[in-house]
């Protein structure tokens, strides 16, 4: 489509919330208009990038548009009552970033030293708690310097505590959101390396 044709299907749309638009030209990649507000509706700025938007997914080359003059007209620029397609996108926010989760997540500590164990412990806890994770598994108990990392953390944090173990002493369930169960958990669980924890 060329740029006349993609304008010609969206002048109605710019006319609606108040804007004329006159196409001047193009150069490389850029095609360069004037506006001229005739009444109140979606800002100009906001309109421009609609049809930049439009013009890189149907034009050949054209990638930008460069708004060469504006002209704000006369009365206000501000509808009383906001276009519903403008309300939603003011209003769209981006999906949560939060992972998901299984009930009971695993933090892998074998092979690491004291240090390391300690702080993946207290980077995973702090991750999982925000989203509301009341206990999680952690092995590699059967390592001495994770051991110690693992009860030094346990002694230093009164509202978590050891809430079951299994049966080779690797694995411990620990709680941090005072979960119900005592017992040590059966289902399977997804185990994140501690060396995501420490990047």
């Amino acid at each position: 489509m060329t740029a006349a044709e993609i304008w010609a299907r969206l002048e109605p749309v710019f006319l609606q919330e108040g804007v004329t638009l006159e196409l001047l030209g193009e150069s490389d990649e850029r095609l360069f208009v004037r506006a001229r507000r005739t009444g109140p509706g979606t800002p100009v700025a906001f309109l421009v990038k609609a049809l930049e938007g439009t013009l890189r997914r149907y034009h050949e080359k054209l990638r930008e548009v460069e708004l060469v003059e504006y002209d704000p007209g006369e009365g206000p620029a501000t509808p009383e009552q906001p276009s519903p397609e403008f309300e939603k996108v003011l209003k769209h926010r981006p999906p949560s970033q939060q992972l998901a989760l299984p009930d009971i997540p695993g933090l892998d500590l074998r092979e690491c030293d004291r240090r390391q164990a300690a702080q993946a412990l207290e980077k995973a806890h702090k991750m999982w708690a925000a989203q509301g994770v009341e206990r999680f598994r952690v092995r590699g108990l059967s390592q001495d310097p994770v051991r110690r990392a693992v009860e030094k953390w346990l002694s230093f944090y009164a509202a978590a505590e050891k809430v079951g173990e299994e049966e080779s002493g690797d694995c411990w369930c620990l709680l941090v959101h005072g979960a119900h169960q005592r017992d040590f958990p059966s289902q399977d669980t997804l185990w994140f390396p501690a060396r995501l924890m420490l990047l």
